[in-house]
């Protein structure tokens, strides 16, 4: 793995670059996935659904294979990545910006993987109340009905691949190659604005920025791709486990109304709302307290030698 990251170290993309990033990913990485789940389809003999453009055969040719068009969608950005890189790599003057350099401070990696857990948990609680405004989107109706019959593929597309990729994107390229430039703010934020972009959907998409932001603000404090990897799947596991547990959960009710038609009262909603909030919050401060605050990594080598040489001159004036 680390030597397949060594040739995206030297793609550190900008604002303009993350934008033609998620324009390859829309356009041609859609188009791909398309293809792929009809050629699957052809393979297997179910073409016939569509002879007559039937839009429901169109639906279960695509929802039937999830991780197949999930696959088929995210590689096409990811080989554009690595192609850049790659040609990047053979010019002297273009220094790369590691993917993944973890420093996790004094943390051990059990201590941060259970608080990194923990907080992810947390703030998906502590934002239901918001994304709970906004309707489930069919193709999500239809992908939670899925997981009693495909379980596998379901938990392959969404738990396994989507960390992976999303994360390889929207962190260990995006906002890595805007930390290498400039503010770490303004990377932490364009890159959760992207993230929550690319779901196209408000239910998903409030959601997926505030995780955005925390998930670059670890990236940026431990430089660590696993990480944030481990925290996005920790969020979609849980929510495949819900739904999983509870096959008789209304996916057109709010967790609100969930919550009472199970227990009966919406005091333990708003018990893990506050629970949840406080977690993170607690969280945030431990990992400041903890990990590097003014992490060096991010930066190219050229830029390290010009503060080193810059030192120098100023300690030792000739």
């Amino acid at each position: 793995m680390s030597k397949f990251l060594s040739k995206p170290a030297y793609y550190r993309p900008g604002i303009g670059g993350s934008l033609l990033i998620l324009l390859i990913l829309f356009l041609l990485g859609s188009v791909f996935s398309v293809v792929a789940a009809f050629i699957a389809a052809a393979i297997n003999g179910e073409l016939s659904q569509l002879a007559q453009a039937d839009p429901v055969g169109l639906s279960s040719i695509l929802t039937g294979r999830l991780s197949l068009v999930y696959f088929a969608q995210m590689i096409i950005p990811v080989i554009f990545i690595w192609l850049v890189g790659n040609a990047n790599s053979h010019n002297p003057l273009c220094a790369p910006v590691k993917v993944d350099a973890p420093h996790i401070g004094k943390f051990n990696w059990l201590t941060l993987g259970i608080l990194l857990m923990l907080m992810t948990l947390g703030l998906s609680w502590a934002l239901d109340p918001a994304t709970s405004n906004f309707p489930m989107p069919e193709n999500f109706k239809d992908m939670f009905e899925s997981i009693a019959t495909r379980p596998v593929d379901t938990i392959v597309s969404v738990a396994i691949m989507a960390p992976l990729f999303e994360e390889f994107i929207m962190r260990g390229t995006i906002e890595r190659g805007l930390l290498s430039k400039g503010s770490a703010a303004v990377a932490i934020l364009w890159s959760a604005l992207l993230f929550g972009a690319m779901h196209m959907n408000l239910w998903q998409a409030i959601p997926a920025f505030v995780l955005g932001c925390l998930f670059g603000w670890v990236y940026y404090r431990s430089h660590s791709i696993w990480a944030v990897i481990f925290m996005h799947f920790v969020n979609n596991f849980s929510s495949i486990m819900l739904f999983w547990a509870f096959p008789d959960m209304d996916p057109d009710a709010s967790s609100r109304e969930n919550m009472v038609q199970l227990t009966g009262t919406d005091m333990w909603y708003w018990v893990l709302v506050g629970t949840g909030a406080l977690i993170v919050v607690v969280g945030i401060i431990l990992l400041h307290k903890y990990l590097p605050k003014n992490p060096q990594s991010f930066k190219p080598k050229e830029i390290l030698l010009a503060d080193t040489s810059n030192k120098n001159s100023t300690a030792n004036p000739q």
